[in-house]
């Protein structure tokens, strides 16, 4: 890898998403003559959730073992991500599940590769609130980054699946993510808050307390997070399709087995997703491993096949039914049948020695 590659993946991810949100209706331009490939991220921000699959499969040099060249391109939504696959501009992303059954359904050359488990979305209140079921949200503010976003969807759902009329039976209120949403909370703007798990880490560590899980069915999805490639990308570049997926999930197993090392490694490649230098280190650091930990406990592990990426379809069924059911996607589709799934390289992308990977983790030293 050259200096100018690594010194353009570090500090051109501004300039780049630029190009990436003025160009996305070309095509082509994921695939260099050089053979380097982009990975869109939907988290401008780089945050500690994404380390395991930024920064990692690059220190630890597991995408230079898959003889691919990475460049990580962070972008402002799993819509633009997806969207940035299907024209050229990126050769995979890993984005929300919801996002590629909508994008799917305007653009059938897309194709999901791999799922890794759980769901990263919660309806969550401070340790001590008085809301203890869904039920007990029936009257009160539930605050959510967007208006717009999958975020107040899923809120909407929580209260439909405990009988509440999702509508009439609360409000909801923007508030933004971090130090603002946490503020909201604190002045009883909002009783509530519905996001995923790395920001609600952040906000209880602002209030000082635990954000406490609101019980829902909907908190038993699985599968909600995907790789996601053209078609034409398994047809024609099966080998760096799979060696992608398989640095993906080496990468995790690193991050499962030494977390602080992979935050280490993440500050080190993108040094921009650091907090301020008003943070104490060992805090930030603290803060960090909690967010990742809590990231990989949800969706870490092989799936329920026992392979990494496949789960079984009557479960991803399930959870592809919840989202059309509360709005987060037009229309449920058949895992089956639909072709949006492709599980043809998991032999393939699973072919790796995790005891080697987990050592590997183990010893390792800054």
């Amino acid at each position: 890898m050259s200096k100018i590659s690594a010194g353009f993946r570090r500090l051109g991810a501004a300039a780049l998403t630029v190009a990436l949100g003025a160009g996305l209706t070309a095509c082509g331009g994921s695939d260099t003559a050089g053979g380097s490939i982009v990975f869109t991220v939907p988290d401008k921000a780089l945050t500690a959730t994404t380390a395991s699959y930024t920064a990692v499969p690059i220190e630890m040099g597991y995408f230079k073992a898959e003889r691919l060249d990475v460049t990580i391109q962070p972008v402002d939504s799993a819509p633009t991500a997806i969207q940035s696959v299907a024209t050229g501009q990126a050769f995979m992303t890993y984005a929300s599940l919801n996002a590629a059954v909508t994008a799917y359904g305007k653009d059938p050359g897309i194709a999901v590769v791999a799922l890794t488990n759980g769901s990263i979305f919660r309806v969550v209140v401070p340790q001590d609130s008085a809301v203890k079921t869904a039920a007990d949200l029936k009257g009160r503010t539930i605050g959510s980054n967007s208006m717009a976003g999958v975020s107040t969807l899923f809120a909407k759902g929580v209260l439909k699946e405990a009988g509440v009329d999702p509508e009439s039976g609360a409000q909801y209120l923007p508030v933004g993510l971090g130090a603002q949403a946490a503020d909201a909370l604190r002045k009883g703007q909002v009783d509530a808050y519905a996001g995923w798990d790395g920001p609600n880490v952040v906000i209880g560590d602002l209030l000082g307390t635990t954000m406490r899980d609101v019980p829902s069915p909907l908190n038993d999805m699985t599968g909600t997070s995907a790789l996601v490639v053209r078609k034409s990308s398994i047809k024609e570049k099966p080998e760096r399709v799979a060696g992608m997926v398989r640095a993906f999930y080496k990468s995790m197993i690193f991050s499962q087995k030494n977390l602080e090392a992979a935050i280490k490694l993440h500050w080190k490649q993108f040094p921009q997703a650091k907090p301020a230098s008003d943070v104490p280190e060992e805090k930030a650091l603290e803060q960090a491993v909690k967010i990742l930990k809590l990231r990989l406990d949800i969706t870490g592990g092989p799936g329920s096949t026992k392979k990494y990426g496949v789960i079984d379809d009557a479960e991803v069924q399930r959870t592809i039914d919840a989202f059309a059911e509360h709005g987060m996607v037009p229309k449920s589709i058949d895992v089956q049948s639909s072709g949006l799934f492709d599980y043809s390289l998991a032999d393939k992308y699973n072919d790796f020695d995790v005891k080697a990977v987990e050592q590997e983790a183990a010893k390792w030293k800054a």
